[in-house]
């Protein structure tokens, strides 16, 4: 994993920047949008990790499925915060605002706010077998707002949002767009992966400790 993940963001960096061109109307800001929706997706993706182990460790109570669950928020986090940067520096450029009031916006910054309330309950709660319940709660509750995320784009016309509908309305036009948009895709799934064995490997490590250390005491 982490050879193809290095590799595929090396490649989406020189197709991004090197071989797609300058978009007619938003011209080279337009670049932002492979990285940042690639960014949301592979978010996405973590929270679906982040549902999955949240259910089976409320019904099962094994370390392993809220060590899953936790390495999926940590990392959804990152990328949520990374979708909200990119999209304020596309939106000032694009639009002359950093900021706007609609749907899309404000409901990716609630779900952006359950997650930072996620981690710091992990990190500041000294309970730890009710800090695990109450996240694996809070972890379902930040996974039921993906489909508002999604689906609020809808809530207002075109013409009333800041954020665009691009690959709903089949924007992306030029084969160079299509492929390096797919490239890169795949490539923050895949980095994204990685980042979450590699966390999830930490995560069991310290419970290892962690039980090592009671046995000794």
């Amino acid at each position: 994993i982490p050879l193809l993940a290095t590799l595929g963001i090396f490649v989406s960096n020189y197709l991004v920047f090197m071989v797609v061109p300058n978009e007619e109307v938003m011209g080279a800001v337009q670049r932002i949008f492979y990285f940042h929706v690639a960014s949301a997706m592979a978010s996405y993706a973590m929270i679906a990790v982040l549902l999955i182990g949240s259910v089976f460790y409320l019904s099962s109570k094994k370390t392993e499925w809220d060590i899953l669950a936790h390495s999926g928020a940590i990392v959804a986090l990152m990328l949520c915060t990374v979708v909200l940067l990119s999209g304020m520096i596309w939106g000032r450029s694009a639009w002359n605002t950093w900021w706007r009031w609609e749907p899309r916006l404000v409901s990716f910054l609630v779900l952006w706010l359950f997650l930072m309330s996620y981690v710091a309950l992990r990190a500041f709660s000294d309970d730890l077998s009710r800090q695990r319940n109450f996240a694996a709660v809070l972890g379902i509750i930040a996974a039921l707002n993906v489909p508002l995320v999604i689906y609020s784009i809808k809530l207002l016309d075109q013409t009333q949002q800041l954020h665009p509908e691009v690959i709903a309305r089949q924007g992306l036009r030029d084969a160079s767009y299509k492929y390096t948009f797919a490239i890169t895709s795949v490539s923050m799934l895949v980095f994204s992966l990685w980042l979450l064995v590699c966390k999830a490997t930490n995560l069991l490590l310290d419970e290892e400790i962690r039980g090592y250390k009671r046995e000794r005491s």
